[in-house]
């Protein structure tokens, strides 16, 4: 194979090209193991019909020029050498002169490319006939470095590949082709229009630092753009040539100085640049740090303290779940005394990381990319707790029960508040994780969240690493059957489980079919909502069933074993559920389950298998007492709910919410919303300010019907800031409100709802330690 021809190109003379075409052009200065590299990678991945120029400034070392002349292959390279050293600028303009009118690529020595490199900078650079340069992403490249934002690295992980890198860049990218504040000279796309349009670099900063920001501010002035390929991402060695063990060297602060002369806004604007985090350059970063790094989550565990619940059940199987996929990053937010089930499930689940949730902010907290609260959140301290930890919200609601429901709460205004929080929660949440198609439309019924932002993953049924498999114990207070069959209903009090009929279904099976069997609930009483009230006062005009029901607490899971497997069947009469394990806990024990095809159920639970008709206790009798009787007709609903949960599995789960997060990361812009107080927006904004404000605050402040005018703000603002003045003039007003009284409507603390009833802004917690499957 023929050597790569290396062809002389004298001062003064000129390369054969055209408008539109393209050269590859290379400054070299020493650094000969870099631009072997660099030149090597080029010659590769560079398409032959585009000529490279290696713009040597006088280069004290001839050994990059020697082993280019040994290369083989059939490529050639043209050599443009300066008698004596220009400075990196007045190299780079002699480089455009002799390249006219052809765009040109610079491409610094310390360089390495990959496939594809040239085709994406140019695509960026041509999306647009405004456009004047195109920049790559890189490992050193200030604004545009990756896989960490604004903190150049001197190399990508040593555990990859940095062309597999590349090409996972470039398959992710979602081409946003973000507008930049400046180029970056690392390898940069000059379009030909803006170098004849504003001219070369500028001689004020040879021999070099500053002049490509300079060009870049005069060409935003002409009304030119930058943008970032986010589709390209190019290896820099980055060594700081200007400076002495990280100091700024006197030329370099004296170019600082020019450019902050020249262009006023620079410094401000790289500063609210670099700070932005939801803008198409943030996104862009993170898209590709993703892609060099993997994807990194935090988990919401607050939830895993001493007790064991259904919640902590869920959150531990989710986050083992995540882990085995091996797709993502796994930071745990525990609590301080977590309980030894949750630290023995979490020790064992490799590559995740358990922090206690007060040492997240011992410094300043470490955002991931996905911060994911996989159970319902229950006040603004939790938003705040989880905008703190990560780029992007992910929250999972399981149902709306409380919100449709002021049953179950103290007061009207209390349930008001809890309405207005769950909307400011799916506000601010990037993408809302439901846990069925039911309890998404039942949002999208109440205009919660947009229908592009929700994502539906149901639970697992398979618990893999919480199989608490206890010895079953029978629990205290139940009395003895006598051998008679039982039906157990297991939920707490609140109405929705519906117990009420569970007693007249009883009253049914007696009436019409002689059934001669008990039922037992089991499940914790509640305060706001209960159902007990109701029963007790059936129970009375029933007194011929009063023995045969029984009422026992919250049981344990040992307990509820021996219910599951003594009883005849499991009776659940629910008439909402997010999503209802109860009948796949049922036919996990070997017994029928009674339900209805209500909300969820419906939808997760084949319809043969419903056996309870809505809400008919007679025809609901007649139907059930051949499970009841029959063995076989028993057995075979056992199966049939036994196959729908086939279908149900965590894996299947954590598949469904890393497509959650990918989805919640490539959301526009204009979809994010910060909890910080000055970034809310829209909705969110308004209540989130209403909430912390009240009505008496905004009547003064509210800018459509503002009472205190705003140089009067800023006047009380400043004396109650200060020591000296706030008591005489707090004392002053309060006197002036005993003089004139308080006028006929004003509110007092808290502002009464429609029923007169004050809101309370602190929402209530709900189901706070409601036992697995209640």
């Amino acid at each position: 194979m023929a050597a790569v021809s290396v062809r002389d190109l004298a001062p003064g003379d000129r390369l054969t090209v055209q408008r539109d075409d393209v050269v590859v052009v290379v400054p070299l200065f020493g650094g000969h193991e870099h631009a072997v590299r660099c030149l090597t990678s080029l010659l590769r991945h560079t398409p032959d019909s585009v000529p490279i120029l290696v713009a040597d400034d006088a280069s004290p070392d001839p050994a990059t020029r020697a082993w280019a002349e040994r290369l083989p292959g059939d490529r050639e390279v043209t050599w443009l050498r300066q008698p004596e050293n220009l400075g990196f600028v007045g190299n780079c303009n002699v480089a455009f002169a002799v390249t006219a009118p052809a765009d040109v690529v610079l491409v610094n020595s310390d360089v390495v490319v990959a496939a594809g490199w040239l085709e994406g900078l140019r695509d960026a650079a041509r999306s647009d006939s405004g456009i004047a340069t195109a920049t790559a992403l890189t490992n050193h490249g200030s604004l545009l470095s990756v896989p960490y934002r604004n903190r150049p690295v001197q190399a990508f992980p040593q555990t990859s590949d940095f062309d597999e890198l590349a090409a996972e860049v470039l398959r992710r990218s979602e081409r946003l082709r973000p507008r930049l504040l400046t180029a970056v000279g690392h390898c940069v796309w000059i379009r030909r229009a803006a170098l004849e349009l504003v001219g070369p670099f500028d001689d004020a900063f040879a021999p070099a630092y500053g002049e490509e920001v300079d060009f870049s501010q005069r060409c935003l002035a002409a009304g030119l753009q930058h943008v970032a390929a986010d589709d390209v991402l190019v290896l820099h060695h980055g060594h700081a040539s200007l400076g002495v063990e990280g100091e700024r060297s006197p030329l370099q602060a004296a170019h600082e100085e020019t450019l902050a002369a020249r262009h006023r806004y620079y410094a401000g604007a790289v500063e609210m640049t670099t700070e932005q985090r939801f803008s198409p350059l943030a996104r862009t970063i993170g898209n590709a740090a993703r892609a060099v790094r993997g994807l990194t989550v935090t988990i919401d565990a607050r939830c895993l303290d001493q007790t064991v619940t259904g919640t902590q059940i869920q959150v531990l199987e989710v986050i083992a779940a995540l882990a085995r996929t091996g797709e993502a990053r796994l930071r745990v937010a525990a609590p301080t005394g977590i309980g030894p089930m949750a630290r023995a499930v979490l020790a064992d689940l490799p590559g995740v990381e358990v922090v206690a949730a007060p040492d997240l902010f011992a410094g300043d907290p470490v955002r991931t990319d996905i911060v994911h609260r996989p159970f319902q959140v229950s006040e603004l301290g939790d938003l705040k707790f989880l905008e703190a930890l990560g780029e992007r919200i992910v929250l999972t609601n399981q149902d709306l029960i409380a919100f449709r429901n002021p049953a179950y709460f103290r007061s009207g205004g209390a349930w008001q508040s809890y309405r207005r929080f769950t909307a400011e929660a799916m506000a601010l949440a990037s993408v809302v994780v439901f846990i069925s198609e039911h309890g998404r439309a039942d949002a999208l019924a109440e205009d919660l969240v947009p229908e592009h932002r929700t994502r539906v993953a149901p639970n697992g049924v398979d618990h893999a690493v919480v199989r608490l498999d206890p010895t079953p114990a029978r629990p205290r207070g139940l009395p003895d059957p006598g051998g008679a069959p039982f039906l157990l209903c297991l939920g707490t009090t609140f109405h929705h489980k519906n117990r009420m009929f569970a007693l007249r279904l009883l009253e049914a099976l007696r009436r019409r079919h002689g059934w001669a069997g008990r039922l037992v609930f089991a499940g914790p009483d509640i305060t706001y909502g209960s159902s007990i009230g109701d029963e007790t006062a059936w129970l009375a005009l029933h007194p011929e069933l009063r023995e045969s029901v029984t009422v026992l607490p919250a049981v344990s899971e040992p307990e509820k074993a021996w219910l599951l497997g003594e009883c005849a069947a499991v009776v659940y009469p629910t008439t909402y559920e997010g999503f209802g394990l109860v009948p796949f806990e049922a036919a996990d024990a070997g017994r029928p389950c009674l339900f209805a095809p209500m909300t969820s159920l419906a939808e997760i639970l084949p319809a043969d298998a419903a056996l309870l008709v809505p809400w008919d206790q007679d025809a609901s009798a007649d139907n059930v007492i051949g499970v009841l009787e029959d063995p076989a007709t028993a057995q075979a609903q056992v199966e049939r709910v036994r196959a729908a949960a086939a279908r149900y599995t965590w894996d299947t789960t954590a598949a469904r919410l890393l497509g959650a997060y990918e989805h919640a990361l490539s959301l526009p812009v204009s979809e994010m919303l910060r909890l910080e107080e000055p970034e809310l927006t829209g909705d969110a904004r308004y209540w989130h300010f209403r909430h912390a404000i009240g009505a008496t605050g905004l009547s003064l402040v509210e800018p459509d019907q503002q009472l205190l005018p705003d140089d009067v703000q800023r006047t009380l603002a400043a004396l109650s800031r200060r020591q000296g003045t706030r008591k005489a003039l707090f004392a002053g007003l309060r006197g002036m409100r005993r003089v004139v009284g308080r006028k006929d409507g004003e509110p007092d603390a808290a502002e009464p709802d429609a029923t007169g009833t004050p809101v309370d802004d602190e929402p209530e917690r709900l189901f706070p330690e409601n036992p697995p499957g209640y």
